[in-house]
């Protein structure tokens, strides 16, 4: 092997060694968004979280549902309240009625008390009737406070349902933003990949890598061919070559084996175009390698 052909051969090996590299790198910060947004329950893993349009979907569902417990529970609260101010208003005016009872009482002490002709059990009646009345005057108190206490509880209790629907709806704000930015990094995805001819059915791991060329190292017999990249490359059997020689087409092999650092390909006889030789040129993209 000449120098010329030893120095080609080390540029050829140092640019496969970066094109490794790259694939490798390109391959480790892949994320597949399609994933990332429409993921559906059934296929949740802790590596693959659920989707974010199934994500958005539950908030909105739990906000409805918060919505409807608000709204129930307000109308409960405007029916505790309605019953609360008839039941305050009945025992205020029976307190007033007791006041009323307990002033005309004491007014009668006082009689009693200015009438000497009065006896002493008639008092007694009145004192223990003045007392009785105290005792359900302070009863009445009692309820008037614990309505009161029960009203508190119910509007603190409409507070916090309207501070969880002001978070929920920041959180749906926040994911719709975020929806329309993965729809719009979808889109984008979606044009580069109509741009290269892929679809999201692609089987993109029975595909040769991209951009991958090597030359012919030995020639055999039955059109088979040893070539100078292999299965550290990213080659793989049934993978397709194109050879060719400066600007000829010879035609396509088929790759069968694989090593580290070669392969053994099968000329195709219906492609054929000529006689393969030793150190003529075999690529995954014909195009990339003519321009070159």
């Amino acid at each position: 092997m000449t120098l010329l052909g030893k120095v080609f051969t080390v540029l050829i090996f140092i640019m496969s060694l970066v094109f490794m590299t790259f694939a490798v790198a390109v391959s480790a910060t892949h994320i597949n968004w399609r994933t990332l947004v429409t993921n559906p329950p059934e296929n949740t893993t802790e590596g693959a979280p659920l989707g974010l349009v199934h994500q958005l979907a539950a908030l909105k569902e739990a906000n409805v549902n918060l919505r409807a417990e608000m709204e129930e529970l307000r109308n409960e609260y405007q029916r505790e309240m309605t019953a609360r101010r008839h039941a305050i208003g009945s025992l205020e005016t029976k307190l007033a009625e007791v006041k009323q009872g307990l002033t005309d009482k004491e007014a009668e002490l006082r009689a009693l008390q200015a009438s000497e002709g009065e006896s002493a059990e008639a008092l007694k009646v009145a004192q223990q009737t003045v007392a009785a009345l105290r005792i359900e005057i302070g009863s009445l108190r009692s309820e008037i406070q614990v309505a009161q206490a029960d009203r508190d509880k119910q509007f603190d209790r409409v507070v916090q349902l309207t501070d969880q629907y002001n978070s929920v709806q920041g959180f749906l704000k926040n994911f719709k933003e975020r929806n329309l930015q993965l729809a719009s990094q979808i889109s984008d995805y979606k044009r580069v990949m109509d741009k290269v001819g892929l679809t999201p059915n692609t089987n993109v791991d029975g595909m040769p890598p991209p951009n991958l060329d090597g030359i012919v190292t030995a020639v055999g017999e039955r059109n088979l061919i040893e070539i100078s990249i292999g299965s550290d490359d990213g080659l793989r059997v049934g993978h397709r070559l194109e050879v060719f020689r400066s600007s000829g087409y010879l035609g396509y092999a088929v790759v069968l084996k694989t090593d580290p650092d070669r392969a053994v390909a099968q000329v195709d006889e219906k492609t054929q175009r000529g006689l393969v030789k030793v150190r003529d040129s075999v690529a995954t993209k014909l195009s990339r390698t003519r321009a070159s």
